[in-house]
């Protein structure tokens, strides 16, 4: 198993979009029953808006053995969408496919939008997680994030915003 600081993230090129859309829909999947047929559809679209989200983010991608595994967008302070203030950096769209889960995948994308965010001089990194993402609550918590708030549901389900303070 690769450690996070060994997997070499990159900036997406325009030709990796079809490929991380599908990706996210891969790695998102397993929400879909429990969404049902009603909000799963809604859900897909968010995850497939790839090329819009590239036109105010940063595009990173992991790849093993030429793979893409791994992708998130990284926007910067002034560019992100709510429920993350506009001030701060924010990471979304960050989807790991289900078959390089737990090699650290999501770990790097995260440590390299930090990264991003503290050369950008942004005052935080946040992220709106929904309630059933217990792995990425999971993994902001474990990364120092700080869960601020309950928001307004969304897909019927609870919503949190995280937050990592930055020097």
């Amino acid at each position: 198993m690769a450690r996070p600081e060994e997997l070499r993230v990159e900036v997406a090129s325009p030709d990796d979009r079809i490929a991380i859309a599908h990706l996210n829909v891969w790695a998102y999947r397993e929400y879909a029953f429990d969404l049902g047929a009603e909000l799963w559809p809604v859900l897909v679209k968010e995850l497939t808006a790839v090329g819009p989200a590239a036109e105010t983010a940063t595009l990173l991608v992991v790849r093993e053995h030429g793979d893409l595994v791994g992708s998130a967008a990284y926007r910067p302070p002034g560019s992100s969408v709510s429920p993350v203030p506009a001030a701060w950096a924010s990471v979304d769209l960050l989807a790991v496919s289900p078959d390089a889960r737990h090699r650290g995948v999501a770990t790097a994308l995260v440590l390299e939008c930090l990264e991003r965010a503290a050369a950008d001089r942004a005052p935080a990194l946040g992220a709106g997680v929904k309630g059933y993402m217990a792995a990425a609550q999971e993994l902001f918590t474990r990364l120092g994030f700080h869960r601020e708030q309950g928001l307004a549901k969304r897909d019927e389900q609870p919503y949190w915003l995280y937050r990592r303070q930055l020097g």
